[in-house]
């Protein structure tokens, strides 16, 4: 009766736990596992003790993994009282507050945004700034008591590339001819990004395939579904403007537009309606602005219930030209350092009484050591990619931290930021095996370069840890002698230690990457082994004082194929796609216990 009594005690645990970590309607729909030859049941022993922190044998089970706490639970926090357990987070999800809400909250001390916080996805192409989504976010984490995670507050990947160009362009002249024209918007949509803002009647746009799809769920009046681009230079009253573009929508219907004066909605020319169908159609209308103050092209289409699709989209100025006066190099630093104190000030003004760290620089260290000092330089167009916006290349591979770090502490103070700001630098391949963790060495270089005008101050390096677990032993042992000496070199820096990125692939023993579907058991298990060692391997080399914490960055496995989107189709997560636990998950909490 004894034995009885603590099953049923030890599965009431379990259930606990479980619940705890997961939404009220959630289902576990996998099979269950069981081992291909059970041992035979022990005798009971006499008044045994239930174990406050069981472990599932060595042989995992998926029925055995409820067992486990949530993860942050595992922390300890005599030992490790500032340690943070961290995910990756798309804001977007988390804010509908379902599964990815309810799993990040249980199991989770902290959440990086994956890319709201970037600058692409807040700075609008003509450089004005949208932070709500960011204030959403940061709202909703402090109401569930979680932290976040800043990232990033530079980059040379997802900048506002157009609007970062413009400005490089120099001083803007009219020429007095009158014959040309002015680009105002150009966008084919290619790069993912929606300039225009919109309303009304639950109506929603998304970018999709390089095309702008704009969804209106009823037929309204016309200007309850509305939307708008608006201008940081009004609209010349007197000329003349065009509108290039392709539309289709789901149906035959319409869609109307002009320009309008924001204060009072008052109209400032129409442009001719546009009827379109089912198959793409090429689009030239013209409008003259007849009022002064027009900040704003908006299109009205609540009439149309469904589908309408834009591409190639063009707004040009006709009768005018321009020229630019060239920028000196000493003139582009001014401008950029200009442009990277906007949006520094402005970020700060948003999350400074909420976020008290951040990756100050991201992936600054390329692979390239051109002048042979035995260091990588930083990351440059002259070797990197046309989709990119290399801020080191103008504002110079000493200043560019510099200033960075410098703007971040000064707003961070101006706006009510109280706790000790931690800034970062963060990037990835700082275990590579193949150059004896090289990078990781040249980005202590740097920052020591980045350190020595006696002000410049960096408290901490992130190492992303996108990693693989590998079939062939040696490669295993490769990769984990030099995650070792990575985690040693960090902790001689004396400065905070973060894994920022954390997670994990398979490739089997031909050295090709394992799609999540073709995984086996044994590979889970080999994963989930991995895992354990990566997290306790921290805590045994990392010193209590410098631990900042550790991010898992895929809290699921990646949907779609291999070599699509992040990972896709590995199984990068410690959840399937469904939240279910994984042996990952195992591993990882034994490596949170094992400290």
């Amino acid at each position: 009766m004894k034995r009885l009594l603590m099953l049923m005690g030890a599965f009431a645990l379990a259930t606990v736990c479980w619940t705890g970590c997961f939404p009220d309607d959630y289902l576990d729909e996998r099979p269950v596992v069981k081992p291909e030859k059970p041992e035979p049941e022990p005798e009971p022993e006499p008044d045994p003790e239930p174990d406050p922190d069981p472990k599932p044998e060595d042989d995992l089970s998926y029925e055995n993994l409820a067992a486990y706490d949530c993860l942050k639970n595992y922390v300890n926090r005599q030992t490790s009282p500032d340690f943070k357990m961290g995910g990756g987070i798309t804001v977007s999800e988390y804010l509908r507050q379902g599964k990815e809400y309810e799993v990040a909250v249980a199991n989770l001390n902290e959440m990086t945004a994956g890319n709201a916080m970037k600058q692409s996805s807040v700075m609008r192409r003509d450089g004005t700034m949208d932070f709500t989504q960011v204030r959403n976010f940061i709202e909703l984490a402090e109401r569930s008591g979680m932290t976040v995670y800043g990232h990033t507050l530079a980059w040379h990947a997802q900048q506002q590339n157009h609007y970062l160009n413009e400005v490089l362009k120099g001083k803007k002249v009219e020429v007095p001819s009158g014959t040309g024209s002015e680009v105002i918007l150009d966008a084919d949509f290619n790069d993912g990004q929606n300039p225009f803002n919109g309303w009304g009647n639950e109506s929603t746009r998304e970018v999709k395939d390089g095309v702008l799809k704009v969804t209106n769920p009823s037929s309204v009046e016309s200007w309850k579904a509305q939307i708008a681009y608006d201008v940081a230079t009004p609209f010349e009253n007197g000329l003349e403007y065009k509108m290039n573009f392709r539309i289709k929508g789901s149906s035959a219907g319409h869609i109307s537009s002009g320009l309008q004066i924001t204060d009072g909605y008052k109209s400032a020319g129409e442009f001719p309606t546009v009827n379109f169908d089912t198959q793409w159609k090429d689009v030239e209308i013209k409008c003259s602005c007849n009022a002064a103050g027009a900040t704003r092209l908006i299109f009205s289409f609540g009439e149309f219930a469904g589908d309408i699709y834009i591409d190639d989209f063009v707004l040009t100025a006709t009768g005018v030209s321009y020229t630019f006066e060239p920028l000196t190099p000493e003139e582009k630093k001014e401008v950029l350092t200009e442009v990277l104190d906007k949006w520094i000030k402005g970020m700060m003004e948003v999350t400074a009484t909420r976020v008290s760290a951040w990756d100050a620089v991201n992936e600054p260290i390329s692979g390239r050591d051109t002048n042979g000092d035995g260091f990588y330089e930083l990351e440059s167009a002259a070797w990197g990619s046309a989709n990119n916006f290399y801020w080191q290349d103008y504002l110079g591979s000493g200043d560019y931290i510099r200033i960075v770090i410098a703007k971040a502490r000064k707003y961070y103070a101006e706006y009510g930021g109280t706790a000790p700001l931690r800034l970062f630098i963060n990037d990835y391949n700082l275990e590579s095996d193949w150059d004896d963790n090289k990078k990781l060495k040249s980005l202590i270089h740097w920052i020591g370069v980045w350190e020595s005008d006696g002000v410049t101050k960096i408290d901490g390096i992130g190492t992303q840890m996108h990693v693989s677990y590998y079939e062939n032993p040696d490669i295993q042992k490769s990769k984990e002698e030099h995650y070792v000496k990575m985690l040693q070199l960090m902790a001689n820096t004396g400065k905070l230690v973060k894994i920022s990125e954390l997670d994990m692939g398979y490739v089997d023993r031909n050295g090709n990457t394992v799609a999540t579907e073709q995984m086996q058991d044994h590979q889970h298990r080999a994963m989930a082994g991995y895992y354990e060692f990566i997290v306790r391997k921290y805590f045994e080399i990392v010193p209590p004082a410098q631990q900042y914490g550790i991010t898992q960055w895929c809290l699921t496995d990646a949907p779609g194929a291999l070599g699509t989107g992040w990972r896709g189709g590995e199984p990068v997560g410690l959840w399937d796609v469904n939240f279910n636990r994984k042996y990952a998950y195992a591993g990882f909490a034994d490596g949170l216990r094992a400290k």
